[in-house]
């Protein structure tokens, strides 16, 4: 049950304060003048950390990319069926997750209060984030939210779609490497200790394979300490630094160098960017206003940063083209197409057709790479592990001729 902070009046004309827990603010402020108290000020309490023992572990509670999906869906049909907002939320709300249930009934209160939709979500970054309250904010104040919302949920959409397609393609390659890794723990900790004392007294040096593996058994051994320590603090190191938008811009930057990578995450950006501003500008919203909108969207900080630029030099007068100019480098051909669809006065429908052609050619190198790197990590495991396991027969065999 929601807890809410609230402020208000005793009888005696003294300040209170503190918090109630209640299904929905309207029922904490009528607990609250049963109690003889005049409410001025009640907001949803901040959460403090919960112990241990009742966290959510898995995920259950937390509001994750399908009830967002499923709430944006829902939401965006019913206001597109002539609904008005507050009606299609407390449709929505009935048929909601246990996680956004509470949400939803806090942003329909607000609603109903007078606040905007978008203003309403951004109370709840845990479960919209900034970047889509912005989308909304820019539907809200051009008169095309339905548009807005059908084309965030399609780029959320295909956003999933690419992510679940890595994820089950890269399946069999993890298999693999695991594998690989389990084997080589086996030989290192297992079969080189027990084969080492084989040649004491043969006046033979053991092979180079049972030599690199024992001394790799010895370093990790005693050096595990530094190597879980160095771990640590590199993991720390990433965590603080990754949001930091000079790390986050390096990132992007080193992305757009690696020669397989480049390509995908170019296609991703641009289909991402194309769709929605096609979408915007076919429903009449302002370039500028498409663009501000468009840039939370990208996931790059070198794309996101050319819509920087674009937004400002549309302002100045300039061409969309013209104003992503910097991405010439990484999509000379989009940039052309973009300009032919101003000239010809049908941007909207020419970023459309750009998004479809950079979403299909993504597919393709993804599947491409994907067919590449599985014989690749096949073969590399199996010549490692069996050059190893030769190379150790060979000795063997070797001590046996000795013996005898």
């Amino acid at each position: 049950m929601p807890r809410y902070a609230y402020q208000a009046y005793a009888a005696d004309g003294r300040a209170r304060s503190g918090k109630i827990e209640a299904d929905s603010r309207q029922r904490a402020v009528a607990q609250l003048r049963a109690d003889g108290l005049q409410v001025f000020a009640i907001e949803v309490a901040a959460m403090g950390p919960a112990p241990f023992w009742s966290r959510d572990l898995f995920g259950r509670d937390r509001v994750n990319d399908a009830a967002r999906l499923a709430f944006l869906r829902e939401f965006g049909t019913l206001v597109g069926a002539g609904l008005t907002v507050d009606r299609a939320l407390r449709l929505v709300e009935r048929q909601a997750s246990a996680a956004l249930k509470p949400i939803l009934a806090d942003i329909l209160e607000r609603v109903v209060s007078g606040a905007s939709l978008s203003r309403a979500m951004a109370v709840h970054p845990q479960a919209f984030p900034a970047d889509m309250v912005d989308i909304v904010r820019a539907g809200e104040s051009t008169g095309t939210l339905v548009d807005v919302i059908g084309s965030l949920t399609g780029s959320i959409e295909r956003r999933d779609a690419v992510r679940r397609h890595l994820s089950s393609a890269m399946i069999y390659p993890s298999l693999l490497v695991l594998m690989a890794i389990g084997t080589l723990v086996m030989i290192v900790v297992v079969l080189v200790p027990a084969l080492a004392p084989l040649f004491d007294g043969t006046g033979r040096e053991p092979p180079f394979a049972i030599r690199a593996a024992g001394a790799l058994g010895d370093v990790v051994g005693k050096g595990w300490p530094w190597i879980v320590g160095g771990s640590a603090l590199i993991a720390l190191a990433l965590v603080k630094f990754w949001p930091d938008p000079a790390f986050a811009s390096a990132r992007g930057r080193f992305a757009l160098r690696l020669p397989l990578v480049r390509e995908i995450v170019v296609g991703i950006e641009l289909g991402r960017i194309c769709r929605v501003l096609g979408t915007l500008l076919t429903a009449q919203v302002p370039i500028p206003d498409a663009v501000a909108a468009t840039r939370p969207l990208a996931g790059n900080r070198v794309f996101r940063a050319a819509l920087d630029e674009a937004g400002r030099r549309l302002t100045e007068g300039a061409s969309l083209a013209a104003g992503l100019s910097s991405l010439k480098a990484h999509a000379p051909s989009t940039l052309n197409l973009i300009a032919s669809g101003e000239q010809v006065n049908r941007l909207g429908p020419v970023l459309i057709h750009a998004a479809e052609m950079h979403e299909t050619q993504t597919r393709q190198r993804i599947d491409r790479l994907l067919a590449l790197m599985t014989p690749l990590v096949t073969v590399t495991v199996g010549g490692l592990i069996g050059g190893l396991i030769v190379s150790v027969m060979g000795a063997i065999t070797s001590v046996g001729q000795l013996a005898q």
